[in-house]
């Protein structure tokens, strides 16, 4: 079985409020050991939540986002 992590960069959104978008700034560990993670809201940059890993883990609260990826340009060669 494969461990899930987080990561820093890493974005989430609430089962329960889907057009809430939350990115992973900061993990640590509390005093017992417990891993958290501080999301903070994409669209306002004003909310900031803490969480522990599990509950942004758990299926039910959360679920990961892909990263948007641009659209590659074609370079367009110019005669010299």
């Amino acid at each position: 079985m494969t461990r899930k992590t987080i990561e820093l960069g890493q974005r989430f959104q609430e089962m329960d409020n889907p057009r809430g978008l939350w990115e992973v700034e900061f993990i640590y560990s509390d005093g017992h050991g417990v891993p958290h993670a501080r999301l903070r809201n994409v669209k306002t940059r004003v909310d900031a939540r803490t969480y522990s890993c599990a509950v942004i883990l758990d299926g039910r609260r959360f679920r990961p986002v892909m990263a948007e990826v641009a659209a590659p340009v074609e370079a367009v060669a110019k005669d010299a």
